[in-house]
């Protein structure tokens, strides 16, 4: 069965008695000095554009996530949260492979319904249609699954993906559920070194901070915003968004210099590859400049994001929104 080296307990990291039980300990205090050192290797790597997915055990996963509760800094937290999704579906994976009980048994607790058998995977359909609209790729269009007596079946890296998305937002639900006094309370005899490690974050984050250029941002359309936001928050983007991005803001006017600066707030920013794919896309190398995909292709690869945005539901292109808002007569 999973032992507390698989780090995720959603009851466990959500209780304030836990954590300050664990953090506070006078007879094991590795706990806590390992996510105190997890944090501040976060921010360096922030600073230099790297990931730092390290697999923390339950309780110095539980104490990380209410000190970057306390830190209170977005981009520290997005950081956070990004890289223990990824080590959460390596992980996944890893149960899969090796041990199959405990994979079941983490699904059970977390409270998700998936049946094994003769190492075929089902899951239910409501929770792949929950969980697949920020995943990209025609593997997760529900018109290319395969269904059997009402469940999806779906293989090792799809089930992953899912519960990745699920991880991230049971996360982010305890993140936000979390008391910032009672942390507060519990790390008091650390506050000092946690102010240390907020006021490097800021410092860095302000040399990071993605410029826009001369364009008007304000004009730009809800998927475009949530592309930026998601880069903004150090996401990796899909394709097909980063496509859209870059074809769309340089059809507005926006140099491909400035593009490059904003995807180096990407994880895995690598400027030779990024240099690359903007000069392709706005045609010094390939001798074409795109344009961006109609609504209708992002709708069907997920990454619209109308919501109730009235101009949204009577235009079909990105450039049509931003046009009919920039020259909308005030």
């Amino acid at each position: 069965m999973i032992t507390d080296k698989f780090f995720v307990d959603y009851d466990y990291v959500s209780s304030p008695e836990n954590i300050n039980t664990a953090a506070n300990s006078l007879s094991d205090r590795k706990p806590m000095l390992l996510a105190l050192e997890y944090i501040k290797n976060i921010v360096k790597k922030y600073a230099d554009k790297n990931r730092y997915n390290q697999v923390l055990d339950l309780k110095s996963f539980g104490i990380a996530l209410w000190m970057i509760k306390l830190i209170n800094q977005r981009n520290l937290t997005s950081r956070f949260i990004i890289e223990q999704r990824d080590v959460f579906e390596n992980e996944i994976l890893r149960l899969i492979k090796n041990d199959t009980e405990s994979f079941i048994d983490y699904c059970h607790r977390a409270k998700i319904n998936v049946f094994v058998s003769n190492n075929i995977i089902k899951i239910p359909f409501n929770f792949f249609i929950t969980y697949n609209k920020k995943i990209s790729g025609f593997k997760y269009r529900l018109i290319y699954q395969k269904m059997e007596n009402g469940l999806i079946i779906v293989d090792e890296g799809q089930i992953a993906h899912l519960l990745r998305e699920n991880f991230v937002e049971k996360i982010n639900i305890i993140y936000n559920s979390i008391n910032s006094d009672q942390a507060a309370q519990i790390f008091k005899s650390y506050q000092s070194e946690i102010n240390l490690i907020r006021d490097e974050f800021i410092k860095i984050n302000a040399k990071n901070e993605m410029k826009l250029g001369d364009v008007d941002f304000t004009k730009f359309p809800p998927c475009i915003i949530e592309y930026l936001n998601e880069i903004r928050d150090n996401q990796n983007l899909p394709h097909l968004a980063r496509f859209t991005l870059v074809s769309f803001l340089h059809s507005i006017g926006m140099s491909n210099a400035d593009m490059i600066n904003i995807f180096r707030n990407v994880p895995d920013f690598n400027e030779k590859m990024t240099t690359y794919q903007v000069e392709h896309i706005t045609g010094i190398i390939s001798g074409t400049e795109y344009s961006p995909p109609k609504c209708v292709t992002l709708r069907s690869n997920h990454l619209c994001y109308m919501d109730d945005d009235p101009l949204c539901r009577k235009i079909n292109h990105p450039l049509e929104y931003y046009k009919k808002k920039k020259f909308r007569k005030s």
